[in-house]
């Protein structure tokens, strides 16, 4: 045991001294700067396609390595299926066939850093032939302000989407090879300058298109003025209601934001756009701090609807034997009714909303706050006089169905009808006993402090007659609740100002 211990003793020693003296007997190994970095300076999201065709079977592929002096520059190129596309030392790429392969780049050396792309092989090249630039592309841009180009690019099935971008002066506005666009410099007049921003193809058809693009100069605001905003309705956008200092500011140099953006969302523009139904207060702040706040209702009750282009939400109704159509001319709805045999040839097409709550969203009244609903329509007429009857409808029954049978118990804003002439006819409903008989339907008094659902609404247009020189048709242009009759007046007179 002794003799044991005495030997593992000396060899301990030898290691330690072998280890210590290492460097007196040779010189240690040479640092090796290996590559730690390979990028592909022409291939698009790790992606490339060739074309199975002989213009454009080959593409030459630039790495570059980082650092840039590593002890050993040279990569090693190599395809994952050789039956699709081969490569060559020198990173050029060789289509065969149609398919997909991986082109991968190693180091040389057989380790560290190593990169790769996906090769796609296409039966035919197509050229990018066409660049379809949006709005939002071609809008004026303000100095300083980022906008990222997205034109759609045409074919469809093209076979590259590299693209690089120019612009006709850069002392105006710059643009990157990625297509982002920025304002240099605007001028000094508020119609700003004008640039060339070019879009071209990087396939080897090099299509090229550009458009013109305004640069305007940045003008501070000093001060705001908000005025009284409009009630919208929800997924209804409305520019606010303000003035600046000066008066061509530019609009987007203020910060906006919305102090709910469930209910109502902001732009840079102070666009609203309301989301649900509640308020927020929008508040608009300027590059020295200086904040300005308005609010915005999305209240219940809030109705506009307006037949120039379509009756939806609403519809006809179709029913007893009953049928109609709609056309769409002069800023309304024209609806022809076809008589009903069945019915003594009268004619008849109900205007709904919703009927036993058939609309897909809620519809709500609340007449505390819109308590007139209006319509603007020109009824059915014949030999000189009106014809038929209208009647407004709820779950409840009809408008003042109680004194009577409920059929045309409007109140015409101007007093009097004349036939074949647009006319606006309104209903109070806040009113004692507004709808309901008494009897079937008890009478029914909404409610003038919370919004009140309602699951029938609709128009019942009825009685008309194809006799005597008769129309069968009837024109409707809008329906909207009002808050007072002075708003309905007003809105009325704008209307007729503005057509």
């Amino acid at each position: 045991m002794r003799y044991t211990l005495f030997s593992l003793a000396f060899l301990t020693a030898i290691c330690f001294t072998a280890c210590d003296d290492s460097k007196e007997y040779g010189d240690g190994l040479e640092e090796k700067t290996l590559i730690s970095e390979i990028t592909l300076a022409n291939v698009e999201n790790g992606k490339l396609t060739l074309a199975a065709s002989v213009d454009y079977m080959d593409s030459l592929i630039q790495c570059k390595i980082v650092p840039e002096q590593p002890t050993n520059r040279k990569v090693s190129w190599s395809s994952s299926d050789e039956n699709v596309a081969t490569v060559t030392q020198d990173g050029l790429v060789h289509a065969v066939s149609a398919g997909k392969a991986n082109i991968v780049v190693t180091p040389e050396i057989g380790f560290g850093a190593s990169t790769f792309f996906e090769l796609t092989v296409v039966p035919e090249f197509i050229p990018i032939a066409d660049f379809e630039f949006t709005d939002d592309d071609k809008k004026d841009l303000y100095v300083s302000e980022e906008r990222s180009l997205r034109p759609t690019l045409l074919p469809a099935g093209h076979t590259y989407s590299m693209v690089t971008w120019k612009s006709s002066d850069e002392s105006i506005a710059t643009v990157t090879k990625e297509g982002v666009v920025r304002g240099v410099n605007g001028g000094t007049s508020t119609t700003g300058k004008t640039v060339t921003i070019t879009a071209i193809s990087l396939d080897r058809g090099g299509y090229e298109e550009s458009f013109d693009l305004k640069i305007i100069p940045i003008i501070y605001v000093e001060s705001l003025t908000f005025g009284e905003q409009e009630d919208l309705l929800p997924g209804e956008s409305a520019k606010l209601n303000f003035t600046t200092v000066p008066v061509d500011a530019t609009i987007a140099s203020l910060k906006w934001s919305s102090s709910n953006t469930d209910v109502i969302e902001v732009n840079d523009q102070g666009v609203v756009t309301a989301k649900a139904y509640g308020e927020a207060t929008i508040t608009a702040t300027t590059t020295t701090e200086v904040s300005y706040t308005t609010t915005v209702k999305v209240p219940y009750g809030l109705m506009k609807y307006s037949f120039d282009t379509s009756l939806s939400p609403w519809y006809l109704k179709q029913a007893d034997g009953y049928t109609s159509s709609a056309e769409f001319k002069a800023g309304g709805a024209v609806v022809k009714m076809v008589p009903n045999p069945s019915k003594g040839n009268s004619c008849r097409a109900d205007l709904v909303l919703t009927s036993n709550g058939s609309y897909k969203d809620k519809v709500y009244l609340n007449v505390g706050v819109y308590p007139y609903l209006a319509i603007k329509m020109i009824r059915p007429y014949g030999a000189g006089k009106l014809q038929g009857n209208i009647k407004l409808d709820t779950q409840y029954g009809a408008y003042l169905e109680n004194s009577g049978s409920g059929n045309n118990k409007y109140t015409i804003l101007d007093g009097a009808e004349t036939p074949g002439s647009p006319e606006v006819y309104y209903y109070d409903l806040q009113r004692e006993n507004a709808v309901g008989n008494g009897s079937n339907k008890p009478f029914h008094t909404f409610s003038k402090t919370e919004p009140e659902e309602i699951k029938t609404l609709q128009f019942v247009m009825a009685d008309f007659k194809e006799a005597n020189g008769s129309n069968t048709e009837y024109t409707v242009y809008w329906v909207r609740t009002f808050k007072t009759i002075e708003d309905l007046k007003a809105f009325v007179e704008n209307e007729n100002t503005n057509n």
